[in-house]
């Protein structure tokens, strides 16, 4: 179900205005054609004992006219356990509305829609959350998007290093242009094949930056050592014959780390290893027969000296003084590195997995915010579903384990009030025999759920 949960807060909501403001909103919503249902404590049905047998109503029959009602209300409300943490916050000043929308509404344009018939009727409300699964969806394409930014400061960044390493215009765009070519070619693969851009696929033009442009470095360094002594052709082919099986083998190393990807049971996961290692395929394309193709046609007329064999600048005087180094001091770099692995192993067993929301968005994201606010206000907004399977499950007996089932969760503080279809019973039981049970004839349960029916369906949360 396409459900949506909204709260507004009041400094106090059982007013004549804000109750009032809470119906207008719930029979707007009512009306709105993206709305199948509403369900809010002011249209929820109650089902009431009368002399003949049980009788469908509204909860709140009669609508408050003045505050001295509204008052009257929130104590028979705060009394309703199927209300209390449900659709009124403890405190009594939280109302919860439950929006099922279609199901061919975009995320985005629901919560638009929501948010342009309650803002301009909510009245002084102190908060306005959404939440549901709806707008968890729209905040997760929000942050593919962010996601997919995060290339052009990639880029710059790459950029800045590039210039720094080779000092001239082919030598910074052209790596660069490997990356953005791969990243093109592989997100138009994946709209190709009907995909959208998930958090871990929007990724992979970031990645694309950093690998795609690794492979281009290679080449273009390579080629220019060769362009000091060779001529524009054959620098271009001791290029490719030198460095052709190094690329390729970094390429299919990589290409089966993130192919092993495919592997996990998370789908985006194993869309992203699949898109990636396609990625870096295109890439090593790119790197080596676009580049080698371009310095053919197009070659350099002038190589900085700094790719001679000669360079003494200050990079190459650093990496000579490195090598000598670590030949020098071979020993004692095994045994840094060998106690790197250890601690680093020693650590690694103490990883732990977590897949929450709020490890998947970070702490700051406004959807993690809200969703600890529902989780203050209502007591949580994760469900944990327990399935019950039974030849009858309208046998007592059944519904008996069902309702031990959820007094087992009360001990628990990780979980908030549990909800069945045995409150419903065991309220209704009480109302017509002054017994807070379970009913004990399967005929009984049996019109009881029956007459349920015969109100408006609605979400219990």
């Amino acid at each position: 179900m396409n459900v949506s949960m909204i709260s507004l807060e009041y400094e106090d909501l059982f007013t004549l205005e804000n109750l009032e403001r809470i119906k207008s909103i719930t029979e707007r919503l009512e009306t709105a054609p993206f709305v199948k249902s509403v369900n809010s404590f002011l249209n929820m049905p109650k089902i009431i004992t009368t002399d003949v047998g049980l009788e469908v109503k509204d909860l709140v029959e009669v609508f408050p006219e003045n505050d001295e009602e509204a008052k009257e209300l929130k104590l028979s409300l705060l009394n309703d356990k199927l209300v209390k943490g449900k659709f009124i916050s403890e405190d009594g000043n939280v109302a919860l509305l439950m929006v099922e929308a279609v199901k061919d509404i975009e995320n985005e344009k629901l919560k638009v829609e929501l948010e342009n018939i309650i803002e301009p009727i909510k009245g002084q409300t102190l908060q306005v959350h959404y939440f549901g699964m709806p707008f968890i969806m729209a905040e997760i394409s929000k942050s593919s998007w962010n996601t997919m930014r995060l290339g052009i400061i990639a880029a710059l960044t790459v950029l800045l290093i590039l210039y720094f390493c080779f000092r001239s215009f082919r030598g910074v765009f052209l790596p660069l242009a490997v990356a953005l070519l791969s990243s093109v070619w592989v997100m138009g693969f994946v709209a190709s094949t009907g995909r959208s851009a998930t958090m871990m696929i929007s990724a992979i033009p970031v990645l694309m930056i950093s690998l795609a442009t690794a492979y281009g470095i290679h080449f273009i360094s390579r080629y220019y050592e060769e362009r000091h002594n060779l001529n524009p052709v054959k620098a271009v082919n001791m290029t490719i014959r030198d460095i052709f099986v190094p690329i390729l083998m970094s390429a299919l190393t990589t290409m089966a780390g993130f192919l092993s990807l495919t592997a996990a049971i998370v789908r985006p996961m194993t869309e992203f290893g699949l898109f990636a290692t396609i990625g870096i395929f295109f890439a090593f394309i790119m790197a080596t027969f676009l580049l080698g193709s371009f310095f053919t046609i197009f070659p350099p007329k002038k190589i900085h000296k700094k790719f001679s064999h000669e360079s003494n600048d200050v990079v190459t005087r650093l990496l000579r003084l490195l090598s000598q180094l670590i030949l020098k001091e071979k020993k004692i770099v095994l045994i840094v590195v060998l106690i790197i692995v250890i601690i680093s192993v020693a650590f690694s067993t103490r990883v732990k997995t977590e897949s929450s929301i709020e490890s998947r968005m970070g702490a700051g994201s406004e959807i993690v915010k809200i969703m600890n606010y529902f989780n203050e206000k209502f007591g949580g907004t994760d469900f944990l579903y327990v399935y019950t399977e039974a030849n009858n499950v309208k046998n007592p007996y059944v519904l008996r384990q069902m309702k031990k089932i959820g007094d087992y969760s009360r001990q628990f503080d990780t979980f908030g009030e549990p909800s069945s279809i045995t409150d419903f019973l065991t309220q209704l039981n009480d109302a017509m025999e002054n017994k807070n049970i379970i009913p004990a004839s399967e005929q009984k349960i049996d019109n009881f759920i029956t007459d349920k029916h015969k109100g408006d369906d609605f979400f219990l949360p």
